[in-house]
C-alpha cells in the first residue's frame, strides 16, 4: 500500500510538470492551397511533435487572426469545433495563421521537475533567483501563454512573414514556400518586440511517417537562428521565455511565482517542382 502510493504521487508529480512542458502548435490540415481555398487548421498540444487536437474555446483564446498581403481578419470559432480553425485564403501569397492564448497554470509538486524543466528550456540560473526570492522548494506554481504562429502557401506563396505584435513571437525572414531550396531558412526571436539574444529555440522536425528528429539551437545577438530544411517535412520552430509574473498576474493566478511564455511557428518545406 505505501508503495502504489509512492509510485501514484511519482506520476502525478511527473504529469504535473509534463503538462506544461508541452508544446502548443498550429497544423494546417493543408500547408499548401490554392488561392480562395478554405483553410482549416487543428490547434495542437503535445510533445516530441505529436499530440491531440484541441476543440475552439472563446475562454482560452486572446486573439486567432489570419494575416495576408491585405493584413489581418478575425478568426472566430464555435465551441467544441474541430479543427479549432476555419479561415479561406483570400488570394494568391502567404498566409499566416496566429493564436495567442489566455493564461493556465501548472503547480510543480516535485523541486526536481521545476529544475528539470528549466534545464530544458535553458533557465538554469533562474534556479538562484527562486532561492533568493526565498521561495519554498514546492508546490512551485506556474503561469503559462501561448503565441502561435502557421505559414501557409496559398498559390504561389509568394509573399513574408512579419511580427504581429506577440509578446513573444517568432518570425520567419526566410519564405519556405518560395525560398530556393539549397538555402538557409532565417528566424527572429522578439520579445515585447525586440530582438532576443541568447535564448534556446528548439527545432522540430518529421516526416511523412511520423518520425521526429530534434534540434536545438542559440539565438544570436539578433535574435535569429538559421538552419537548412529538408523538402517534405514539416516543422515546428519554439522557443520560451521565463520571467518573474506582475502583481496582477499573482493576484490572477492566485499565487503563481514564474512565468513563462512560449511562442511556435509552423510549417512545411515543398518538395522540390
Amino acid at each position: 500500500m505505501r508503495l502504489s502510493r509512492i509510485v501514484t504521487t511519482l506520476f502525478l508529480a511527473v504529469c504535473s510538470a509534463g503538462a506544461n512542458a508541452h508544446e502548443l502548435w498550429i497544423e494546417p490540415e493543408q500547408w499548401q492551397a490554392p488561392p480562395a481555398a478554405e483553410i482549416n487548421a487543428n490547434l495542437v498540444n503535445g510533445e516530441n511533435f505529436s499530440g491531440r487536437r484541441l476543440a475552439w474555446k472563446d475562454r482560452s483564446t486572446l486573439r486567432a487572426e489570419r494575416w495576408d498581403s491585405d493584413g489581418s481578419a478575425p478568426i472566430t470559432g464555435q465551441p467544441g469545433d474541430r479543427p479549432a480553425f476555419a479561415t479561406t485564403a483570400p488570394r494568391d501569397g502567404l498566409v499566416t495563421l496566429l493564436y495567442q492564448s489566455t493564461h493556465k497554470t501548472v503547480t510543480y509538486s516535485d523541486y526536481d521537475d521545476f529544475a528539470g524543466f528549466l534545464a530544458e528550456k535553458g533557465f538554469e540560473p533562474l534556479l538562484q533567483r527562486h532561492d533568493e526570492r526565498r521561495l519554498p522548494p514546492a508546490p512551485v506554481k506556474e503561469a503559462y501563454a501561448r503565441f502561435s504562429k502557421a505559414l501557409v502557401g496559398a498559390g504561389s506563396g509568394q509573399g513574408a512573414d512579419a511580427p504581429r505584435g506577440l509578446e513573444l513571437e517568432i518570425v520567419a525572414l526566410s519564405n519556405p514556400y518560395t525560398q530556393p531550396a539549397d538555402s538557409d531558412l532565417r528566424f527572429q526571436v522578439l520579445y515585447r518586440g525586440d530582438r532576443l539574444a541568447d535564448n534556446r529555440v528548439t527545432v522540430f522536425r518529421r516526416d511523412g511517417a511520423g518520425t521526429v528528429e530534434t534540434f536545438h539551437m542559440q539565438t544570436d545577438p539578433a535574435g535569429t537562428v538559421a538552419f537548412k530544411p529538408e523538402a517534405g517535412m514539416v516543422y515546428l520552430v519554439d522557443t520560451v521565455m521565463i520571467r518573474e509574473p506582475d502583481r496582477a498576474l499573482v493576484a490572477e493566478t492566485r499565487g503563481a511565482v514564474w512565468e513563462s511564455l512560449w511562442a511556435s511557428l509552423t510549417f512545411r518545406a515543398p518538395e522540390p517542382q
